[in-house]
C-alpha cells in the first residue's frame, strides 16, 4: 500500500526522461531506416543472419513509432490523455517491439554460435526462406505473450510505479518480462563466450588476428548491447517486486524514478543495434559512413561495391 500523502512522481526525472525518449527516437529512425536500405540495396547474397537482422531493424523501427508517445506521456508529467484504447496499443507495440528485438538479437547469437563452434550441425544448412518462417514464428509469439496489454486498465495505463496492489495478472505479465530477459540473456553470453573460446583455437595464424578482433567484437557488441539496454531494467523490476509493500515514501519514489528511466533505456536498442549491424558487413559501415558525412556537408564519398552477407570469421 502507498503511505498517505506519498506523492512518488518527479517532475524533474519526468521530464528527463521524456527528452531521453525523444532522442532515442529520432536517432533510431535515421540509424534504422539506413540500417534496411544498406539490407535491401547492398546486399547482394542474404544468408539466415541478414534475415534476423532485417527484422530486427523493422522491430526497432516499430519501437522508435512508440517513443514519441511515451515522451509526450512523460512530459505532460505522466499524463495520458488521448484514451484508453490508444494505450492499450500503444503499450502492445512497445511489448512487441521490444520482445522481437530481444529476440532478433539473440537469433544472431545463436547463428554465429552454430557456425562457428559445430559448423556441420545441419542446422547450418537452414536456407534465407528458412529463416523468414522462423522470423515469422518469432513475430506471432512476441504477439501473443503481448495480449495481455490489450487488459490493461486505466489506471494501470501506461505507468510503470507500484501501484496500489498486484493482480494475477500484473504478476503474471512482469514474471514472464523477467523470464523474457533471463534466458536470451543467458544464451547470448553462453554464445559469447563459446564463439571467443573457439576462435583463440581456430584462428592462430597472425594474418588470421584481424578476423579473430572482428569476431570478438561482434559478439562483445552484442553481448554490452543487451546487458546496457535492458539489465538495468530487469534490476529495477526486481527491486519493485521485493519492495513493493513498504510505506516509505523514500523508497517508493526511488523504485518509481528507477522502473522510469530504466525503462527508457531499453529504447536505446534502437539507437544502439546498428553497432551490431557494422560490425556484421562492410555494407552497413560504408552506409552509415555516406549518411554521416553527407550530414556533415563534405558530400556522400566514394561508393562502394555492393557486398554479400558473407561470414567474416566462419
Amino acid at each position: 500500500m502507498r503511505a498517505p500523502n506519498c506523492s512518488v512522481h518527479g517532475d524533474a526525472v519526468a521530464v528527463a526522461v521524456g527528452t531521453l525518449l525523444l532522442l532515442e527516437s529520432g536517432l533510431g529512425l535515421l540509424a534504422n531506416a539506413v540500417a534496411l536500405w544498406a539490407l535491401l540495396f547492398r546486399l547482394k547474397a542474404w544468408k539466415p543472419y541478414a534475415v534476423y537482422l532485417f527484422h530486427l531493424a523493422v522491430a526497432d523501427l516499430l519501437l522508435t513509432v512508440c517513443l514519441p508517445f511515451r515522451a509526450a506521456f512523460f512530459l505532460r508529467r505522466k499524463a495520458w490523455s488521448p484514451g484508453l484504447a490508444p494505450c492499450r496499443a500503444l503499450l502492445f507495440l512497445w511489448g512487441l517491439s521490444r520482445g522481437v528485438g530481444v529476440a532478433f538479437l539473440t537469433a544472431v547469437a545463436l547463428d554465429r554460435y552454430f557456425r562457428v563452434v559445430h559448423p556441420r550441425l545441419k542446422v547450418n544448412l537452414l536456407t534465407p526462406r528458412g529463416a523468414q518462417v522462423i522470423s515469422g514464428l518469432v513475430w506471432l509469439l512476441a504477439g501473443a505473450l503481448s495480449h495481455q496489454s490489450f487488459l490493461v486498465s486505466e489506471a494501470e495505463c501506461p505507468r510503470s510505479d507500484p501501484g496500489e496492489g498486484v493482480s494475477f495478472r500484473l504478476s503474471w505479465r512482469e514474471a514472464l518480462s523477467l523470464l523474457r530477459f533471463i534466458l536470451p540473456f543467458g544464451l547470448i553470453l553462453f554464445c559469447s563466450a563459446s564463439i571467443i573460446r573457439t576462435l583463440r583455437k581456430r584462428l592462430r595464424d597472425p594474418d588470421k588476428q584481424p578476423k579473430l578482433q572482428r569476431a570478438r567484437a561482434l559478439v562483445a557488441a552484442v553481448a554490452v548491447l543487451f546487458a546496457l539496454c535492458f539489465l538495468p531494467n530487469f534490476l529495477a523490476q526486481v527491486s519493485m517486486a521485493i519492495f513493493l509493500g513498504t510505506d516509505s515514501c523514500r523508497v517508493q519514489r526511488a523504485l518509481v524514478h528507477a522502473a522510469d528511466v530504466t525503462s527508457s533505456l531499453t529504447g536505446l536498442q534502437s539507437v544502439l543495434n546498428p553497432v551490431v549491424y557494422c560490425f556484421s558487413s562492410p555494407a552497413f559501415r560504408h552506409s552509415y559512413r555516406k549518411v554521416f558525412h553527407t550530414l556533415r556537408g563534405r558530400g556522400p564519398g566514394a561508393p562502394a561495391p555492393a557486398c554479400d552477407s558473407r561470414d567474416s570469421y566462419s
